[in-house]
């Protein structure tokens, strides 16, 4: 048996928190070398042990390891990692029954009346370390699974293992890693999460079960057209289960067992009881009709939401699948699994597995899960290459998903459209959604876990409260009983059993203001966390812009406007921009493109498809037709035909698309294969077959012909794109007749389609942006919250937006940031992008500004595109991408994954993200959201815990605003409850030292009418409705404001409460209470008490517990008013509420019960029966005096404690609080020390920064080519970080002696200067250099500590 530390016997470590942690895709995104794994068996690599990697760490290298089990010889044995490098990373840990410990642990169950049972309910993993012990996972009975989310909040969960057994090979499971399955007879397995985990017994580890699509090739999906078999199918269905995405519906007893068993319940139930045996009725009462009406609330709405996601998510239908015989069964759509071939009927179904289409092309509506309208057209799946191994994300046009619909299919006459199942249940698109919102990611909210460390700080007050008067009434030997009720009464004050409850009030009540603005919450612990954000990221078509896209115009060049027929001279030039597409020639060739190059569809007998594709349509004036009847048309494999109006010759051209290759994001590009012939009056010409592609310009020019282009294609495609434009370009070729063949055009691959294109023009369209946005980032950026625009359209026209919109304010300077490959070496440029205005009717480029900048005084932003953005991730994530993350403003032709990978990135620079988008392709976004916003109603928005009905970014400072006020609340609420409770603790532990107390009315009138009733009507301040504020609140109670801000309140009033006491003693009439003589007879207070009415009352037996006495009558007046005193301070105003005068409920509360305290305190006499109730003695009325004192002593806690709170604490305090220890906000003031940084490139000069990991040991370097002067050492960019020079890295020096040898520049000397980044892997040197020499520099590779810091001479023009 291995040997295993006594630290890890039961669990791993997960306490080893690094200074930032990050999730496992986060992890996988970063590139970042995983370290501490040693010993542990990965199961996708196959490995049962890792090697581990030195890691030589950075200053700036933010993003650190994810948080895990450090290497301890064994451990492999007891542990796997499943899920390696993704987002649900699992760690799994055997453990078997102990017998001994399973009986000693019952036994201890049942002596302790079930009270052992409650903690091992709530914290299942410590039941497993009470009844089993860790053992191989091959032996295990169970397994621990532990999920680091983020690695910063670990969830666990506790799974048994099922085993099955066969006499013969019946079953079937899949091979680990591989395509095919293998016929077993025994397997094991465990569910967690609706997933379900296979033993594998050669790899000694669990792996995932998935579809059929894990690691198989095409051929290998076409090879199952024919069908499984029966018994197949059969073995399938017993591994995969039926194919149905089950919501668990619990029954209303186990849910009312699982709510009272929680912490929350069970306190308020030990503290009803207990009040109970003290005879504490009347409020144990009040609390028992709160319980059962929020318990009731709490099953009612959680039956409701099961139900509602249970009435949206079940549905069957009947389908037909195909055997290998030939024949076909009609059978539920639960009965299918991976494998089965079945029919996709030709309109009007619901989809409920994800299937690859072999026959056939289908059109689908995809709106569940993308939140997009637009039909989707899925063709089969291609038969060549047959090695390619399908991807779900590359062959996702061939994919048909779970929950959407098919509209209509297309086939040829005899075809029958098929698709091979590949998931069922909980492994498809749509049971994966649902994963999603029966297992949401923890919200990991700083406030939260704070205020559990201040119950459990309030929890050892009391417990030291408790041993104080233990031993105090132990020995004045007072009887077991009393001993036993006055120290759990303690318990039940300083941990009142309302504080849970109190704490939620702000976010119901901001969920209820957030309804009437259209915005709907489904996740309300989310609201507090977005009251906190700093940064908000704003997808852009369709969240900044509107929707749809206008057409500007075109810009034709020469060959896009040759006639069909036409065959002149190709020329490259320019024409003329037309606004008016009517205007131009039916017959030319860009019309034709135009035209033709789309995927538009007649459905129900209207034009359907991309809102971009109908307006570009729209605008030629053809039409769209089918031949015949559309319903006769369903069983052709063929798209409407295009017909164009009557020609300049009287002809009318028609074209007859014959193979399309649909729009790829990933591709940036669309092209079809259409057969043209034009009608005229002697009848049809020869038919010619085109190839016409539009997609991204900078994709098209890849793909045509270079002497097509006109050579400044790029300077005038910029112009029109730096002033917002979105543009399409256009090509096209003629295919020879001999290759236009049917069959000679369907082997045709895409490259070979897409090849040698001859430029026809661009397409330009404009794009508005929505009325609120400009307001709306205007706001945002006056409350210095970040915001950043996410996009996937052309980074020029996104900067151009960026400035229209106001997200980059005027005057202000955008520069791009620009890396490629070069020669296999990471290249970075930095270039000032000019803001100037495109002239209409003209195609003339702008110049570039080559003019040096100096940005040390004006504040600028970096714009990137994605492939820049994945290369900077890949090989400059300590360097730059910590800079290019804090100062980035516009993120262009983004990736949905690229867009997660960014907040993600965000989020590890201490930024709270709230991300807004219109749900088609920011899900992934809207999951890593600290807060996510979609303006999607599809139900794609269940991925964002909010969305909002009115359709633009207005949503977003309501929701800050909102959210503000209710994190506010939350920390008022929270602070007042417990200074209420600390009070009350004072207040019994200064009668305590007397063996008296507050009397049982006195705690109702406290508890019930001052507490209760202050506490339902704190919250009812509304949002500040001016402008936000420009810093979010407080998100720590563990911070110095909130801890000043409590600690001094409860100062003020502990000393008031001492202060009254000792004052109330020094009076003449004063006599002190006597436990043995409540009724003071023999003393000078005698005739008083007795006048009072309380002997008579309460009599004088010491065992009633009588408590009243001038000790008592001086507490309980000062400190109901400080209660109400608390309420008011802690209820702040602006600039994150409406002021507490404002709340008129609370106004009226306060008014009302500081009358009702006013009589108490001054005229309790005048009303016997109140004061008999109260056991209240006054001091005598003669005594004026000292009622006014108090009072005064009343309006001196109120003076003293409001200035505390708003000037010492909202003022000084919080000025010393908001330090700038936060990441993004030190890489801030860094860059505030470099002005030269980003070194920008001109016409001449040109920067690149190369530089790879340190794992591959290459060259890393800097180098500045031009005619500038060198810049002196100690004004480069030498470090992101200063490096203490006495530091003596030998990695630095052994560095600078292996990776970067001198070398000579051919042409000339030049004199360099050293510039150096902290990070100890990478490290620049930067030196002037000839232009036509860009590989060589005469400056070499330092150390990091042995920077020069003397100045250069300066180089020679």
């Amino acid at each position: 048996m291995p040997v295993i530390s006594k630290r890890e016997k039961y669990f791993p470590d997960v306490t080893k928190e690094k200074e930032l942690g990050e999730s496992p895709s986060s992890h996988r995104l970063l590139s970042q070398a995983e370290n501490g794994k040693t010993g542990m068996a990965d199961i996708n690599s196959n490995r049962t042990g890792m090697e581990a990697k030195k890691v030589i760490r950075s200053p700036l290298s933010f993003f650190s390891h994810k948080i895990g089990v450090g290497g301890t010889l064994g451990l492999q044995e007891y542990m796997v990692t499943v899920n390696s490098g993704q987002e649900d990373e699992l760690e799994v840990w055997g453990y078997r029954v102990h017998v001994v410990k399973y009986l000693a642990t019952l036994a201890g169950i049942l002596l302790t009346f079930g009270l052992l049972g409650l903690p091992l309910y709530w914290w299942k993993h410590w039941w497993l370390r009470f009844t089993r012990v860790q053992c191989i996972l091959e032996e295990a009975t169970s397994v621990l699974v532990v999920d680091h989310y983020k690695g910063i909040h670990t969830t666990y969960h506790v799974k048994d293992v099922y085993r099955f057994n066969h006499a013969q090979g019946d079953m079937v499971i899949p091979a680990n890693g591989k395509a095919d399955y293998q016929i077993v007879s025994n397997f094991r397995y465990f569910n967690c999460k609706k997933n379900r985990y296979i033993w594998d017994n050669v790899e000694a580890t669990f792996y995932k079960l998935e579809g059929l699509d894990r690691n198989i090739s095409l051929g290998e999906l076409h090879a199952y057209k024919e069908g499984l078999s029966e018994g197949s199918t059969k073995m399938r269905s017993f591994l995969y289960g039926k194919n149905e995405i089950v919501v668990p519906m619990e029954s209303l007893w186990m849910l009312f067992v699982k709510e009272i068993l929680s912490p929350f319940y069970v306190f308020q139930l030990f503290s009803i009881c207990f009040w109970y045996a003290d005879d504490y009725w009347q409020y144990s009462t009040a609390i028992l009709l709160t319980s059962c009406v929020s318990l009731a609330s709490a099953l009612y709405q959680t039956r409701k939401n099961q139900q509602n996601l249970r009435d949206t998510i079940v549905s069957s239908e009947v389908v037909t699948r195909l055997r290998p015989d030939g024949t076909s069964h009609q059978v539920i759509s639960s009965d299918v699994v991976p494998g089965d071939i079945i029919v996709v009927p030709d309109h009007g179904c619901q989809l409920l597995c994800d299937a690859v289409l072999l026959e056939g092309v289908a059109i689908m509506d995809e709106s569940m899960l993308t939140g997009e309208s637009v039909p989707v057209t899925k063709s089969s799946l291609d038969k060549h290459p047959a090695t390619t191994i399908y991807n779900n994300r590359d062959h996702e046009k061939h994919t048909l998903k779970c929950g959407t619909k098919v509209i209509q299919t297309r086939k040829y006459r005899d075809q029958v459209v098929t698709a091979v199942v590949i998931r069922t249940g909980y492994l498809t698109s749509k049971g994966d959604l649902v994963r999603s919102i029966l297992y949401p990611p923890p919200v990991d909210f700083q406030f939260e876990k704070d205020s559990h460390k201040f119950i459990a700080g309030m929890a050892c007050i009391a417990t030291v409260g408790m041993i104080y008067s233990m031993v105090r009434m132990v020995l004045a030997e007072e009887s077991f009983h009393d001993v036993v009720f006055e120290v759990f009464d303690l318990i039940t004050i300083v941990v009142p059993p309302a504080l849970p409850a109190a704490m939620t009030i702000g976010i119901v009540l901001a969920n209820q203001r957030l309804l009437p603005k259209n915005i709907f919450c489904i996740s309300p612990r989310t609201i507090n966390v977005a009251g906190a954000v700093d940064c908000t990221c704003f997808d852009k078509t369709g969240t900044i812009t509107e929707d749809g896209m206008d057409m500007w115009g075109v810009l034709p060049v020469q060959n896009g406007m040759h006639s069909l027929q036409e065959e002149g001279e190709e020329m490259v030039g320019w024409r003329e921009p037309v606004q008016d597409i009517s205007l131009l020639s039916q017959d030319s060739l860009l019309v034709l493109g135009m035209a033709t190059c789309h995927e538009l569809n007649i459905i129900g007998g209207e034009m359907r498809g991309d809102p971009l594709d109908e307006k570009m349509f729209s605008s030629t004036g053809w039409m769209l037709e089918m031949e015949g009847e559309e319903q006769s048309q369903l069983d052709q494999l063929s798209m409407p035909y295009m017909k164009s109006p009557v020609t300049s010759t009287n002809s009318v051209i028609q074209a007859a698309p014959q193979k399309l290759f649909q729009f790829s994001s990933d591709m940036q590009r669309m092209s079809v294969v259409t057969r043209v012939v034009e009608e005229q009056q002697e009848g049809f010409t020869e038919p010619s077959t085109m190839v016409f592609c539009k997609g991204s310009p900078e994709m098209i020019q890849r793909l045509c012909l270079p002497d097509t282009l006109p050579p400044d294609y790029t300077s005038v495609l910029e112009s029109y794109a730096s002033h917002g434009y979105r543009i399409l370009a256009m090509a096209g070729k003629v295919i020879v007749p001999a290759m236009a063949k049917a069959g000679k055009l369907n082997k045709m691959t895409r490259e070979q389609v897409e090849a040698d294109l001859t430029f026809l023009g661009l397409v330009i369209l404009e794009n508005r942006l929505k009325t609120a946005s400009i307001g709306v980032l205007t706001e945002l950026r006056g409350a210095n919250i970040r915001t950043v625009m996410v996009t996937g359209d052309n980074i020029l026209t996104a900067v151009s937006v960026a400035r229209d919109c106001g997200l980059v304010p005027q005057g202000e300077d955008i520069i791009r940031c620009r890396a490629e490959m070069v020669m296999g070496r990471p290249s970075v440029t930095w270039m000032r992008l000019v803001d100037r205005p495109v002239e209409q009717n003209s195609q003339q480029p702008f110049k570039k500004d080559t003019t040096k900048l100096s940005l040390e005084n004006n504040p600028y932003h970096l714009a990137v595109d994605g492939a820049s953005f994945e290369i900077i991730c890949d090989s400059f994530r300590d360097c730059i991408l910590p800079f290019l993350a804090t100062r980035g403003a516009v993120f262009a032709r983004m990736r949905p994954d690229m867009k997660q990978r960014l907040v993600e990135i965000l989020q590890d620079l201490d930024y709270r993200v709230i991300m807004c988008g219109d749900g088609a392709n920011d899900c992934g976004a809207l999951k890593a959201a600290n807060a996510g916003i979609s303006l999607s109603e599809a139900e794609a928005s269940v991925a964002s815990p909010f969305t909002s009905k009115t359709p633009d970014i207005s949503c977003v400072p309501i929701l800050i605003r909102e959210s503000r006020a209710a994190l506010v609340t939350s920390f008022g609420i929270f602070k007042y409850m417990a200074a209420y409770s600390i009070t009350q603790f004072v207040s019994v532990m200064i009668l305590y030292d007397i063996f008296s107390n507050l009397s049982d009315f006195q705690f109702l009138w406290i508890d019930l009418f001052l507490i209760t009733t202050l506490a339902a009507v704190f919250g009812f301040n509304n949002a500040y409705s001016g402008p936000l504020a420009p810093h979010p609140p407080m998100s720590s109670l563990i911070s110095l404001q909130p801890l000043f801000s409590l600690l001094s309140q409860l100062a003020i009033g502990i000393c008031f409460q001492v202060a009254i006491f000792f004052y109330t003693r020094a009076q003449p009439w004063f006599v002190q209470f006597d436990y043995d003589n409540p009724c003071y007879i023999g003393t000078p207070a005698e005739a008083a008490f007795n006048s009072s009415g309380l002997r008579d009352r309460f009599g004088c037996d010491p065992e009633d517990d009588p408590v009243a006495s001038y000790e008592n009558f001086s507490i309980f007046t000062i400190s109901q008013f400080q209660y109400i005193i608390l309420v008011i301070a802690f209820s702040k105003g602006y600039p994150y509420r409406e002021s507490f005068l404002k709340n008129l409920p609370l106004l009226v509360d306060i008014l009302l019960l500081t009358a009702f305290c006013l009589f108490l305190t001054v005229w309790p006499e005048s009303w016997n029966a109140c004061q008999i109730h109260y056991e209240l003695f006054a001091p005598p009325q003669e005594d004026t005096t000292y009622r006014l004192v108090i009072l005064a002593m009343v309006g001196g806690n109120l003076v003293l404690s409001l200035f505390c709170e708003m000037f010492v604490s909202d003022v000084v305090v919080s000025k010393m609080a908001r330090s700038g220890d936060k990441k993004h906000e030190k890489i801030n003031l860094e860059l505030s020390k470099r002005p030269e940084w980003p070194p920008l490139s001109t016409d001449t000069e040109r920067t690149e920064v190369e530089a790879t990991q340190s794992n591959d040991q290459e060259d890393s370097q800097v180098f500045i080519m031009g005619t500038d002067i060198a810049r002196p050492t100690n004004q480069a960019f030498d470090s992101l970080f200063s490096t203490p020079v006495a530091t003596d890295s030998s990695s630095h020096s052994a560095a600078a002696v292996s990776l970067n040898p001198p070398t000579a520049t051919p042409k000339r000397h030049v004199a360099g200067s050293e510039l150096m980044l902290s990070s100890p892997c990478k490290s620049f040197s930067t030196a002037q250099a000839s232009p036509t020499s860009s590989n060589s520099t005469t400056g070499k590779f330092v150390s990091c500590d042995r920077i020069d810091t003397s100045s250069e001479p300066e180089a020679e023009r």
